[in-house]
């Protein structure tokens, strides 16, 4: 009976999970392996306890959090949003861009939740299928029209850039062009030079990457009257809590420890992909905090790795993906690990 009062559009499939066996190196999630040092979260918490609990957040604490983010990375506070994470970010384009009658387009492999916002906001969604070494095309860009256009750079879990001037191609389309630099900490490159003379272009970032995915802190950049209408969509500042709002505000106290962070996991993963080739293993050479890499038998160097305690994500039920398993960079150490164990097993 309850079935019968759900939407029938929409596949309501078991929730999300990951493995949470005991491991020695948790490599599966693209999570940074380092956590804040205690005494910058120690000087958060003091902040945080500054709040009244009991109390919503007010939009003048909105307001002072976006003017102090929006200096510490260089933007002006009216091309800023704040959201829970970068997923909130897919479903505001959604929501403000898409609809039943309208259409976006994305390239996969690639992060699920662009399909998944899709559906509940029953958006068409036209899925442009690539290889593990195909990436977008400006010939792509020039066969559609859509209201959308959501291009990954770098991509998850490839780890590769679109084609030069497949996104200066989009932004000649009458879409918003919703470009996700969630990784942009490890790329070192973005695509944010070209909104000035681009209203149609939406930045996505996030810091889950780079050290805080226990936060879910996202932050989008645009043209003001799309940040007005993500956030009246999401009623800010009521979207967010005082734990977010908090290392909003004080994010300089953070951000040098985040660009420490993400030097060391770009050096580990150059000595990884270094190694890969050493084994020769074949493998996509990324620029996120994660490798792709190919076994034919990948189920076994999944299983392998697994009961050895290293957690690493296995791709084998995406398509084009099936022979492919991914690695997030950890900790040297952990990477070691990884890496002692994979020079064990037979590679098909």
């Amino acid at each position: 009976m309850v079935k019968s009062l759900l939407r029938e559009d929409v596949s309501f499939s078991a929730p999300f999970t990951v493995a949470e066996l005991p491991h020695k190196a948790k490599l599966d999630q693209n999570e940074a392996p380092f956590d804040l040092p205690d005494k910058v979260k120690v000087m958060l918490l003091e902040k945080l306890k500054e709040y009244q609990w009991n109390r919503y957040p007010q939009p003048s604490v909105y307001a002072n959090a976006k003017e102090a983010f929006a200096l510490a990375i260089e933007f002006p506070p009216e091309n800023l949003i704040l959201t829970m994470g970068c997923d909130q970010l897919i479903q505001a384009a959604y929501l403000i861009a898409g609809g039943h009658d309208r259409t976006a387009l994305v390239f996969e492999p690639t992060y699920p939740m662009f399909f998944h916002a899709a559906k509940f906001n029953q958006t068409n969604l036209n899925r442009i299928q690539l290889t593990s070494e195909e990436v977008p095309t400006v010939d792509h860009i020039n066969k559609s029209r859509h209201q959308i256009i959501f291009i990954v750079a770098p991509n998850n879990p490839t780890g590769t850039f679109p084609e030069e001037g497949v996104i200066e191609a989009a932004l000649s389309k009458n879409s918003l062009v919703f470009v996700d630099e969630s990784y942009v900490d490890f790329s070192k490159r973005t695509w944010s030079h070209l909104l000035n003379e681009n209203p149609n272009l939406f930045i996505a970032r996030s810091t889950s990457k780079s050290c805080m995915a226990g936060i879910r802190l996202g932050y989008g950049i645009g043209h003001p009257d799309i940040i007005n209408a993500m956030e009246a969509t999401f009623t800010a500042p009521y979207h967010l809590s005082y734990l977010q709002l908090v290392i909003a505000k004080h994010f300089d106290l953070i951000q040098p420890h985040l660009k420490d962070i993400a030097n060391i996991i770009i050096s580990e993963r150059a000595r990884l992909a270094s190694q890969f080739r050493e084994m020769r293993i074949s493998f996509i050479p990324s620029q996120g905090n994660f490798i792709l890499f190919k076994a034919k038998n990948s189920t076994d160097i999944f299983r392998e790795l697994s009961e050895f305690g290293v957690r690493i994500r296995s791709l084998h039920a995406i398509p084009g993906l099936t022979d492919y398993l991914r690695v997030t960079i950890g900790k040297k150490e952990e990477n070691d690990l990884f890496l002692r164990k994979l020079k064990t097993l037979k590679f098909k």
